[in-house]
């Protein structure tokens, strides 16, 4: 007989904190990347700003609806942020930072609905494993 209890074996694989942390700097760099394009080339067209909703519904797929909503919004916020204490700041702007803001949630409404979309279809459709790794059917 052993001196050391058993244990129960764990799963390896990242903490929830790195999940989140992972999808808010994914998120982050993605739409900054989106955006640092548009301001080098000007605006390309009218699809460039929908690979957004791309990032959106690729972080939804990956980390799930919650953190997927999180972490395709918080650049969204951070672009609020930014362009609500340029304009404090003496930028001149039509909207207002009213409208900013408004324009802002407007914008992260349809992003989460995006990354809701796809973390949904995720968490429907896509196998669970059990501790054996095998697939469970419903």
């Amino acid at each position: 007989m052993s001196p050391f209890p058993a244990r129960m074996m764990q799963n390896a694989g990242p903490s929830e904190r790195r999940l989140w942390i992972e999808s808010i700097v994914v998120g982050l760099v993605a739409v900054g990347i989106i955006a640092g394009l548009l301001i080098a080339f000007g605006s390309p067209g009218s699809w460039t700003p929908s690979l957004v909703l791309v990032v959106a519904a690729v972080l939804g797929w990956r980390y799930g609806i919650v953190k997927g909503i999180v972490g395709s919004t918080v650049p969204i916020a951070a672009f609020v942020v930014a362009e609500t204490i340029r304009q404090l700041l003496g930028g001149d702007s039509d909207t207002g930072i009213v409208g900013s803001i408004v324009i802002g949630i407007s914008a992260a409404l349809i992003i989460a609905f995006f990354a809701f979309f796809a973390g949904a279809l995720r968490g429907r459709y896509k196998p669970r494993r059990t501790e054996d790794d095998q697939p469970v059917r419903r």
